[in-house]
C-alpha cells in the first residue's frame, strides 16, 4: 500500500505531465504553421511566377514581373534559411516526441493510482523516468513565460479528475478563472474571493 505522500507525488507528476502536453501542443502548432508556410511558398512562388513570366514575355510588364519574381525568390530564400538555421522542422519533431512521452507519463500515473497493490520500487522507477522526461522538457520549454506556464497548469487542472480539479496551491477553480496572485495557476486564491 502506498503512503499518501507517494500518491500525492504521483498525482503531481501527472499534473506536470499534462501541463507539459499543453505547452508542447502550443509549440508544435506554431512550428507547424511556420514549416507549412515555407513549404507552401516553395511551391507557390515558382508556380505563380512562371505563368505570368511566360505570358508577359516581350511586353512592357516583363520587367515588372521579373522584379516581383526576384523579390519573392529572395523572401523564400530568407524563410528557407530561417527554417534551417532555427531548426523549425527538428524542433517540431522533438516537441512531438516529448508530447507523446508526457502523455504516456500521465497515463502511467493513472494506472499506478488505480492499482491496489503497488510497491515502492515501481513508484521509484516511475519517478526516475519522469525525471528523465522532465530534464528534456526543461531544455525544450526553457522559453516558456510565466503566463504560459500558469495557463498550462490551469488546462492540466481541467483535465485532472477528482478532487484535484482545483488548484492545490490556492484552491481556485480553473473552470471559473479570475486573474489573481497564485504562482501556480495565476488565479485568485479562494480565501480572497468575495
Amino acid at each position: 500500500m502506498l503512503s499518501q505522500e507517494s500518491i500525492d507525488n504521483i498525482r503531481q507528476q501527472k499534473l506536470n505531465a499534462l501541463a507539459s502536453v499543453y505547452l508542447h501542443t502550443k509549440r508544435i502548432s506554431k512550428l507547424r504553421k511556420k514549416n507549412l508556410l515555407v513549404e507552401f511558398l516553395s511551391l507557390a512562388v515558382p508556380a505563380f511566377y512562371i505563368v505570368p513570366r511566360f505570358l508577359a514575355k516581350g511586353t512592357n510588364l516583363s520587367s515588372a514581373i521579373e522584379v516581383i519574381g526576384e523579390i519573392l525568390a529572395a523572401i523564400l530564400l530568407v524563410l528557407a534559411l530561417l527554417k534551417l538555421v532555427y531548426k523549425w522542422q527538428d524542433d517540431e519533431i522533438r516537441h512531438s516526441i516529448m508530447l507523446r512521452k508526457n502523455a504516456d507519463i500521465a497515463l502511467e500515473a493513472d494506472q499506478l493510482l488505480t492499482r491496489e497493490n503497488i510497491n515502492i520500487a515501481t513508484v521509484e522507477q516511475f519517478l526516475r523516468r519522469v525525471q528523465d522526461v522532465d530534464d528534456e522538457d526543461n531544455d525544450l520549454l526553457l522559453d516558456a513565460t510565466k503566463q504560459e506556464e500558469r495557463e498550462a497548469y490551469r488546462e492540466a487542472l481541467k483535465k485532472f479528475e477528482g478532487r484535484l480539479a482545483i488548484c492545490p496551491v490556492c484552491g481556485a477553480n480553473p473552470w471559473h478563472f479570475k486573474q489573481g496572485s497564485c504562482d501556480a495557476c495565476g488565479g485568485t486564491p479562494v480565501a480572497k474571493v468575495k
